[in-house]
């Protein structure tokens, strides 16, 4: 396979860089040197999976596509120095140890770049422009925030700090509002100001534009945030009348742009559906949404139109009518890779529910996309999704069958849910299948196994052995001598004395030629 292009590396050590501290980062850099990583293996175009040998062994995750993907085994809460530990052992893998060197010089000091500090005063209204009475449709002062700061996103090429005044300026004017009138406005407040840098993002290079967006996003994080906390308060029962008026002005907002078909910045699927959620419970308003967006699924238009989201919107309205069956076919219209992400937690809710005819319509669609295109991103939550249902429902074969079927992509998912459900057996052949030593199974794992179950360990030793022996090399007879005096508690544990006599004369007798093998036995006294 080949190896992650140049954009990816920058776009992962540019990560790491921003994610990692500068002690974290060193930290992951002495666990490289010293050896810690166990193995690194480039799973697709975009992700690496590495193991790393800490107080345990920990798997990590590496999506350099999408870097909040990114996950690691570990205790640690958060992006952690295994991590980096991987990232170095790849560099090194595909062309030595000055490739590792040079990764962590740059992300040490991508991680040490200060943010320039911007001070913007909070601009002043120009006076051009008479401000909207309290009672004005929400189109005017949709229009008046335009005339007043439609401009701002011309300050912000390189930062959008010259957008937070705006926002506080414009919230300030509604002060006096009760809180439910107050609420709407803030909400339209925000989406013009995540307007305003959306223009501004498309001012950006296209060589720095992955770079800007990371700091726009971080920026913009806690505007979104709040948008989305204001949209939870909202009580349909209460909004009638002229508030009535600013919620469709607000929903309205959010589908223009969720409609455009061009690249974005902002999620605004989800903005308009955060909104289209709650007002769900209005049986007018959702019909009259349902409709509307319906009839954009048909209109013709001169631009390009996101039918994805057309299609996304319809289906999740859809779901919110308990229209399951119609929801589905709307989503099966859209491009799945981006809209996935809005399918999952209508299975899980439909999973906390429990009506096991419509999860299986549900997962039988997911199925059928996600075996199309396998990669570690698009498989985890589905393998939720199985393993939920699986324990739910631990009789109906399917739920299984689908996580079997995944495998490779599947195997750190599938092995924890075998474990967690106590199934020592299935999980015992899947590291057989896998080829997994009992070194790389994590301590805790091989414990509870060889107390519950330690019949099913033996074989996964027994091919350990062999892998070590075949190695021809003194190190590799010490390992298998190591993990034989470990197969004999096993034995022993299981009762089979017996079983264990004839196995390590079957061996002695087997490799009898192999002169230093034979000397490693015996000073293990495996043999005596």
């Amino acid at each position: 396979m080949a190896s992650l292009d140049d954009k990816l590396h920058t776009a992962l050590e540019h990560s790491l860089g921003q994610h990692l501290n500068e002690e974290i980062i060193r930290r992951g850099w002495d666990y490289y040197r010293s050896g810690q990583v166990l193995n690194v293996k480039q799973a697709d175009a975009d992700t690496l999976y590495g193991a790393v040998q800490g107080s345990d062994v920990y798997s990590v995750l590496l999506d350099s596509d999408h870097f909040r993907y990114s996950k690691c085994t570990c205790p640690f809460n958060d992006y952690c120095k295994h991590m980096a530990a991987v990232y170095f052992a790849y560099c090194h893998s595909l062309d030595g140890e000055a490739a590792a060197k040079a990764a962590y010089d740059r992300i040490r000091g991508d991680g040490k770049q200060q943010r320039s500090t911007v001070t913007v005063s909070v601009p002043k209204f120009s006076g051009r422009h008479a401000q909207p009475s309290d009672n004005a449709p929400p189109v005017e002062w949709g229009l008046w925030m335009d005339a007043e700061y439609g401009e701002t996103w011309r300050s912000c090429r390189h930062s959008l700090h010259a957008l937070q005044p705006v926002l506080s300026a414009l919230k300030g004017t509604t002060k006096h509002w009760d809180k439910k009138s107050q609420r709407l406005h803030w909400m339209s407040v925000i989406l013009f100001v995540l307007d305003q840098a959306e223009q501004a993002i498309k001012t950006v290079d296209t060589f720095s534009r992955y770079y800007h967006e990371m700091s726009f996003l971080r920026m913009a994080e806690p505007w979104v945030e709040h948008y989305y906390t204001l949209a939870l308060e909202l009580e349909p029962s209460e909004v009638a009348g002229h508030d009535r008026s600013w919620v469709d002005y607000v929903a309205g907002y959010a589908k223009s742009r969720a409609v455009k078909n061009e690249q974005q910045l902002f999620d605004w699927t989800y903005i308009y559906l955060a909104i289209c959620e709650r007002m769900a419970s209005d049986a007018a308003w959702y019909e009259h949404e349902l409709d509307a967006m319906r009839k954009e699924e048909l209109r013709d238009s001169e631009e390009p139109v996101n039918r994805t989201f057309v299609h996304t919107a319809a289906a999740m309205l859809c779901f919110f009518g308990r229209k399951d069956e119609e929801a589905l076919a709307h989503f099966g219209k859209t491009d799945f890779q981006r809209s996935q992400k809005v399918i999952y937690p209508c299975v899980a809710q439909r999973l906390e529910e429990g009506d096991w005819e419509l999860i299986g319509h549900w997962m039988s669609f997911l199925y059928d996309h996600i075996s199309k295109v396998k990669n570690a991103r698009t498989i985890g939550p589905f393998m939720t999704l199985c393993r939920r249902a699986d324990t739910d429902q631990p009789d109906e074969p399917r739920w299984t069958r689908y996580m079997v079927e995944l495998l490779p992509h599947s195997y750190a998912d599938l092995s924890d849910h075998w474990l967690a459900v106590q199934k020592y057996e299935e999980w015992a052949d899947l590291q057989l299948l896998i080829g997994m030593k009992p070194d790389d199974l994590g301590i805790q794992n091989v414990r509870e196994v060889s107390k519950s179950a330690p019949g099913v360990m033996i074989p996964i030793y027994h091919q350990s052995i062999e892998e070590a022996i075949q190695s021809r090399n003194r190190q590799g007879y010490r390992l298998a001598v190591k993990e034989l005096k470990k197969l004999e508690r096993l034995y022993k544990a299981d009762k089979h004395a017996d079983k264990w006599e004839r196995y390590i004369e079957g061996i002695a007798s087997k490799y009898q030629r192999l002169r230093a093998f034979q000397e490693e036995l015996w000073k293990g006294k495996i043999v005596t």
